[in-house]
């Protein structure tokens, strides 16, 4: 099943891979390529059996597979209405840096209402336009009414025969239309949202007659980011046709998003440059480093393990310790700061393998290593949880993963000192523990063990609490924009933190989540 696809625009520019709705095709997009061609390239494509695409499998499966083979790698997916649906799905299913963001509009993660989801549209009006398929014209004709109702009055009839002429024709069978229909009802990709490791952003219209707008305060609340979500007022279901400009904003600004240097790059460059002094500052680490590592499975259990990673090794001061309880395995470093690992190579030269890379993208094959151990390197990932979904393609079924990482909570003096001077963020946000649990699928995961509590470092003056996080390479910012505010601004945080001074010094907590899991098997 080969899928159309038309490049609008300038191929060399950067990729919009856009996707259509119902009962439509890919010209629905030229509005916007118009608007964004000098920025962009659209690659609009023609779902099976609609515009230029041949009819083909019906299989829902098989056609996000399509989908994913026919766009360009590192595209934006735009999906309009069922297009949202379907690029949630493949962002879901994608390989990695195959897709770098997804803008749904006017999109539902769930078309038909259901108790858990009274947002969608009601069974019976599906049922007939379901029905209503025997007469694919009048389908066709009462549809476009449908999404452009709410379309302001003396646009109305041009914007009507320009979607009926260039976005129907030529017109899709009953079996296509049926098959979409089909789509809509099966898709449910509420529990993608939130979780996937790239950007996303919903646009929906104010002026909807076929998705109620309720839907726009459900996706905030299951996303638990409303940020994410914006509602066009005047807009209608077709809002890609005619708010075009509108939507071009959204696509500029999580192109600009995307841009901006991400978490990792910011994290790999403070670590690198803290590596030469963090085994002499890092005491706290070492320390939690080493009790984690009392949670090893007993000797007799690793006799079998031939291959064990430290995620996040640092400068490899746990891999002696992990080789002593693994004497027969390979035992990898893999960290994503060249600073760390060149250190590491100098101390244990080759006794050890070692991979610089990003805990979300490890060259390493599927179900290829027993054993993995990371201490206090998972919270600088942009995303747990594709952090957590490439440890499991590489561990082994049964394999066992030993884990901390910091929660919210951590840092919290500074954070609330900082928080009476200005309202930047000179402090790395955390997830909370529960949304961190929340991230690991029981149908994936058996918990063996877990654990949540605070470790606290005092110290005498200000000078030394900076030092030691500056010293780890802690201390970089979660936002780009908020520097340390100027001399004033940092005296201002000084004098606040005396107010968190007790007998044993200047705190700096950490809130530590550990967890021990192992993958059930497939």
């Amino acid at each position: 099943m080969a899928l159309k696809v038309h490049v609008m625009g300038n191929p060399g520019l950067p990729a919009l891979f856009c996707v259509h709705g119902f009962a439509s095709n890919a010209q629905i997009w030229r509005p916007l390529a118009e608007v964004l061609g000098d920025r962009f390239a659209l690659h609009a494509v023609d779902l099976p059996g609609c515009g230029e695409s041949p009819a083909g499998d019906d299989d829902l499966d098989a056609v996000i597979d399509e989908l994913l083979r026919s766009a360009p790698v590192g595209a934006i997916w735009v999906g309009w209405s069922l297009g949202g649906m379907l690029a949630l799905a493949a962002a879901a299913r994608a390989a990695p840096r195959m897709v770098s963001g997804v803008v749904t509009v006017a999109s539902s993660p769930k078309f038909l209402a259901s108790t858990d989801w009274p947002a969608g549209v009601p069974q019976e009006l599906f049922d007939a336009v379901y029905a209503g398929t025997d007469d694919v014209a009048g389908t066709l004709r009462r549809f476009a009414g449908l999404e452009l109702k709410g379309c302001a009055s003396g646009e109305l009839r041009q914007q009507l025969k320009w979607l009926q002429t260039h976005a129907q024709l030529p017109a899709p069978d009953r079996s296509t239309l049926r098959a979409e229909l089909d789509w809509l009802a099966q898709l449910d990709v509420r529990s993608v949202l939130g979780k996937l490791p790239v950007p996303v952003r919903h646009v929906l219209a104010g002026q909807d007659a076929v998705l109620p707008v309720a839907c726009a305060d459900a996706i905030a609340s299951l996303t638990g980011r409303p940020g994410e979500v914006s509602v066009l007022a005047e807009a209608p279901h077709a809002l890609s046709l005619t708010h075009a400009p509108a939507l071009a904003q959204v696509v500029d600004a999580l192109w600009q998003q995307l841009r901006r240097p991400t978490l990792q790059s910011r994290v790999a460059q403070a670590f690198s440059k803290a590596a030469t002094a963090y085994e002499q500052r890092a005491l706290l680490q070492r320390r939690l480093a080493f009790q984690l590592l009392e949670r090893l499975p007993a000797a007799g259990a690793t006799e079998s393990v031939r291959t064990v990673l430290d995620l996040g090794c640092g400068t490899g001061y746990c891999l002696p310790a992990l080789q002593q309880a693994c004497p027969q395995a390979r035992v990898i470093g893999l960290d994503l700061a060249s600073g760390m690992l060149a250190q590491a190579r100098a101390r244990w030269g080759d006794r050890f393998e070692w991979i610089c890379a990003p805990a979300e993208h490890m060259p390493l094959g599927d179900a290829s290593v027993d054993l993995i151990y990371s201490s206090l390197a998972l919270q600088w990932c942009d995303s747990f949880s594709a952090a957590l979904a490439e440890i499991h393609r590489v561990l082994k079924p049964g394999g066992t993963v030993l884990l901390n990482t910091l929660a919210e909570g951590t840092l919290r003096e500074l954070a609330e000192a900082w928080a009476t001077v200005d309202d930047l963020d000179h402090v790395h946000r955390f997830p909370s523990a529960q949304a961190l649990l929340a991230q690991v699928d029981a149908t994936l995961w058996t918990v063996d063990w877990q654990s949540c509590a605070d470790e606290v470092d005092h110290h005498p003056d200000i000078r030394s609490l900076a030092n030691a996080i500056k010293g780890v390479g802690a201390h970089h910012m979660q936002s780009a924009r908020a520097g340390l505010g100027g001399r004033r601004a940092v005296q201002a945080w000084m004098a606040a933190m005396e107010r968190f001074r007790t007998p044993e010094g200047l705190p700096a907590r950490y809130r530590v989540l550990s967890l021990r899991l192992t993958r059930r098997p497939d």
